[in-house]
């Protein structure tokens, strides 16, 4: 009988301590707790006293800082109290190194900007260590603004990509496609060779998403136009992409292919879903309805189309 007791009293035990495990919080990396929660959720919930719990890459909840704590054990807790805890912030359009042009010709029309200062300066200056450089400072900039994830076109597009994930943030990096030579590549030619080879260097990397950047209606003929596109559908990559960003661009689509930029491009065979319209700002309400009906996005810039 009294080892009929012990039995039962043991399993009781076993019992209470896995319900008790149960019950206990699981450890997990990092709960962000006390501050104001915007979760952009599908009811763009706003949790007052709330709190997120993450994982290793992963968000596993979000909730009141009570149930949270009654969940999650953090290896590492950060009281943001007074403060708003949000999703990142996305940037999607830079040309990230040239931060290091900051302040050098401020206030021209787009064309003599480019033409007299941007252009001449990008001959003499970019390289691979002056692209690396440019990169850290924007990427510092970018994450102490919240910024997480950003869109990028410029040269040695693969720097850019390293550098990226050595901060730990995303990219949609686009590799630059234009007519006349520069420092990654001499001929459009070149330029959709490094492109393509962009994306097989990256294209299943979890924080980098390889892209192709013709850079514009302006400074690329049509059939490489057309050449961009078609390797961005081949692998299934987003397609970056200059358009209607001045009146200058609008009056040069007139005269040259009597149509506006976004026809000319439409009539290309070029728009279509994974093509991000950077600027849009010179666009009718037939340039919209074409835009929509492709299912393009347009990526406004306030600051620099002010």
């Amino acid at each position: 009988m009294r080892i009929r007791l012990l039995a039962v009293a043991a399993a009781v035990a076993a019992s209470l301590a896995a319900v008790s495990a149960q019950n206990a919080p699981r450890p997990i990396a990092l709960i962000v707790t006390g501050g104001t929660v915007v979760t952009m959720d599908a009811a763009s919930r706003v949790v007052p006293n709330g709190a997120v719990a993450i994982d290793g890459t992963d968000i596993v909840a979000v909730d009141t800082a009570e149930s949270i704590a009654k969940q999650f054990r953090g290896r590492e807790t950060i009281d943001a109290s007074g403060q708003v805890v949000m999703p990142g912030l996305i940037n999607t359009h830079t040309h990230a190194p040239m931060v290091l042009y900051r302040g050098l010709a401020d206030d021209l029309s787009l064309t003599e900007w480019l033409n007299k200062y941007i252009f001449p300066a990008e001959a003499k200056t970019v390289s691979p260590d002056f692209v690396r450089a440019g990169t850290r400072l924007a990427l510092a900039e970018m994450i102490e603004s919240g910024t997480t994830t950003f869109v990028d076109m410029y040269y040695f597009e693969e720097e850019i990509a390293r550098e990226t994930k050595d901060a730990g943030m995303r990219g949609v990096l686009g590799q630059t496609i234009i007519q006349f030579p520069v420092a990654d590549a001499k001929t459009p030619a070149d330029g959709l060779a490094r492109a393509e080879a962009f994306i097989a260097l990256f294209k299943d990397d979890p924080l980098i998403t390889p892209a192709v950047a013709p850079h514009a209606l302006y400074t690329l003929d049509g059939p490489t136009l057309k050449a961009a596109r078609d390797l961005s559908k081949r692998y299934n990559v987003p397609t970056l992409i200059h358009v209607a960003e001045t009146r200058d661009e609008v009056q040069t689509a007139q005269e040259r292919f009597r149509g506006s930029p976004v026809a000319y491009l439409d009539s290309l065979g070029f728009l279509g879903p994974g093509v991000l319209a950077a600027h849009g700002v010179w666009v009718s309400d037939a340039d919209i309805a074409i835009l929509k009906a492709r299912g393009v996005g347009v990526s406004h810039n306030p600051e620099s189309n002010m």
